[in-house]
């Protein structure tokens, strides 16, 4: 029996994205997204951000390249990616990421949303 691994994070982007292309022509965009949690403690405000990346494939990523900017409003639902490598100092790291399943756009000021999933398929709701 295989476990789940699905995550939703919501958030802004924080840098316009770049599409680049695998050496086998497949279309990859990377995205940092800045997700913030806000709540009262004792009457006062605390908020606290937690910085998500996020990688988009395929035709999903050709098709939101020229949509999404530094900014942007989006909903990710993906699965989490453990990243490892060593640093020209020999030093191993490591860090999660998020391989998009599907990413939900909410244009600021319209009611409206879009979906765009792995298949890229585009639902509005």
């Amino acid at each position: 029996m295989s476990d789940v691994n699905v995550t939703v994070t919501s958030g802004r982007v924080t840098r316009d994205p770049e599409l680049r292309y695998t050496p086998s022509g497949t279309a990859v965009m990377d995205l940092s997204i800045a997700s913030n949690r806000m709540w009262s403690k004792d009457g006062e405000r605390q908020e606290e951000t937690t910085w998500v990346d996020a990688t988009v494939w395929g035709k999903t990523a050709e098709s939101l390249s020229n949509i999404i900017k530094k900014g942007t409003h989006l909903t990710v639902t993906g699965r989490l990616k453990t990243n490892s490598w060593t640093t020209p100092e020999g030093v191993n790291r490591s860090k999660l990421s998020v391989n998009a399943d599907t990413i939900s756009l909410s244009p600021r000021g319209k009611p409206e949303a879009v979906a765009v999933g792995a298949d890229d398929s585009e639902v509005a709701f």
